[in-house]
This record gives C-alpha cells, sequence and structure tokens, in this order.
C-alpha cells in the first residue's frame, strides 16, 4: 500500500488543482463578447501597434485548456490586453482578423 501513496497523493492534489480551473474556462466563455471587428486601415490610424512591432494575437480557450474541456471553448478567444474573452465562432471573426478590445482600446489578431 506504501507503493501507491505517492500516487494517489498527487491524484488528491492534482484533483484540487485542476478544479478551479476548469471552472474558471467555463465562467470566461460565458461572459464572451461579441468581438469588434476593424479594419487594417482603422486599426493604422485610430490604433497604431506600439513601435512598429505588430498585434499580437488573442489567445484560443481551447488551446489554453489543453483541449480539457471537450472542444466546448473552440472559438473563444482571450484579449492578451485584458480578462475580456470574445466569442468569434460562426464566422463573426476569422483568424487573421484585427479585433478591438475596446475596454482598453487595443487592438490584437485572431490567431490561426
Amino acid at each position: 500500500m506504501k507503493k501507491y501513496s505517492g500516487l494517489v497523493a498527487a491524484l488528491i492534489v492534482g484533483c484540487f488543482a485542476l478544479a478551479p480551473l476548469a471552472n474558471s474556462w467555463a465562467q470566461d466563455t460565458r461572459d464572451a463578447k461579441d468581438p469588434k471587428i476593424i479594419t487594417q486601415e482603422e486599426a493604422a490610424k485610430k490604433y497604431p501597434p506600439q513601435n512598429g512591432k505588430p498585434y499580437p494575437p488573442g489567445s484560443d480557450l481551447a488551446l489554453i485548456s489543453g483541449g480539457a474541456t471537450g472542444g466546448s471553448t473552440w472559438g473563444y478567444i482571450k484579449s492578451p490586453y485584458s480578462s475580456n474573452v470574445y466569442d468569434c465562432r460562426k464566422g463573426k471573426a476569422h483568424p487573421g482578423d484585427l479585433i478591438l478590445d475596446e475596454s482598453v482600446n487595443k487592438v490584437f489578431v485572431r490567431p490561426r
């Protein structure tokens, strides 16, 4: 029995560590906003990138969770600037589109 106590302890710790993370992923998708897509020209005029660098990509929640949510978060994109999550499913925003995070007035790219 002593041989398996380390394994059991690791499983228990893993369950307690991963449960809050799974809950936060689900919560992020519930509060998802519709993305405000802007053109390259509008982005260059109103929201130019800092120091001539490209706009940063957002984070796909399905990739962050490692597929732990069973694919239910595909198309939910998290802003690199804030905790805002955008629902980019069903043709709302395509990979490579520029999305405005209105809470901080900064632009990011929907990842591929």
